[in-house]
C-alpha cells in the first residue's frame, strides 16, 4: 500500500510541476491589426479647430495616423483615425477604446457623433 501512495504522490508532484511550468511560459504574441475609424460630427467651426484634436487623439493607445476633414457648408467634420495594435492576448492588455475618442469629441461640444470602421491588412 505504501508503494501505491508513494507512486501517487510522485505522480501528483510531477503533474503540479508541469502545470506550473505551463503557466509560466511566455504567452503568445497577438497578431497585428490595423483598424481605420471614420468619426463624423457636427459643430466644428474650422479646419484648424478640428486639427487641434490631433494632440489628444495621438495620446490614445495605438493611434498611428490622424486626418481631419472639414465641411464648411455644413459646419461638420470627419476625423480619420488609424489604429495599429496587437490583438488581445490577456485581460490585462490595454488597447485602443473607441469610447475614449468619443469622450474627446463630446468634451469639445461636438454632436451627432457617428463612426464606422474597417479592418485593413497589415503591410
Amino acid at each position: 500500500m505504501s508503494r501505491t501512495k508513494a507512486f501517487i504522490t510522485a505522480f501528483l508532484f510531477i503533474a503540479l510541476i508541469v502545470d506550473v511550468a505551463a503557466q509560466t511560459t511566455k504567452r503568445p504574441e497577438g497578431r497585428t491589426v490595423k483598424t481605420v475609424y471614420y468619426y463624423q460630427f457636427d459643430g466644428a467651426k474650422s479646419l484648424d479647430e478640428v486639427n487641434a484634436l490631433s494632440t489628444e487623439v495621438y495620446a490614445l493607445k495605438g493611434v498611428t495616423e490622424f486626418k481631419p476633414v472639414f465641411k464648411p457648408e455644413k459646419n461638420s467634420a470627419q476625423i480619420i483615425v488609424v489604429v495599429t495594435e496587437k490583438t488581445r492576448t490577456s485581460e490585462s492588455d490595454v488597447l485602443f477604446e473607441i469610447t475614449n475618442l468619443k469622450q474627446i469629441l463630446e468634451k469639445k461640444g461636438y454632436s451627432n457623433l457617428e463612426y464606422t470602421f474597417e479592418e485593413l491588412p497589415v503591410e
